[in-house]
């Protein structure tokens, strides 16, 4: 094949997938809290009678690679002090409910704008460390 050829195949393919990020733990975390918070607060909605948990679930496909990058950096700092997988998992899992709780918490405080609960979500986007 040309060279032209090989360039416009890369360039096409570097538009199909998402660029590789690199994360730091501490954002990693981050990133997991808000999605518990993102989730928490369509059930929050739901309860209330808005409908948000659609809005919820197509935001989440969206940031799906943000969520699994996130979980795969957890794992490998995990790794990276000695930790075999199973005691990885269980540490993530152990994360995550802990987010779950500071989040129920907060929400159960502060409450949801539920009306505006896409706005709200969006808001999410900015915070996300990509």
């Amino acid at each position: 094949m040309k060279t032209n050829t090989l360039a416009a195949i890369a360039t096409l393919l570097s538009l199909t997938f998402r660029p590789a990020f690199s994360l730091s733990f501490n954002d990693a975390a981050e990133n997991l809290l808000y999605f518990e918070y993102a989730s928490l607060s369509a059930d929050y909605c739901e309860q209330r009678g808005y409908p948000s948990r659609s809005v919820f679930s197509t935001w989440q496909q969206k940031y799906a690679y943000v969520q699994r990058e996130s979980v795969k950096r957890i794992l490998v700092e995990g790794e990276s002090r000695g930790l075999v997988k199973g005691d990885q998992d269980l540490v993530l899992a152990e994360a995550i409910a802990n987010h779950r709780r500071i989040a129920s918490e907060n929400i159960a405080k502060k409450g949801i704008p539920c009306a505006k609960y896409r706005a709200f979500l969006d808001g999410y986007n900015e915070l996300l460390k990509k």
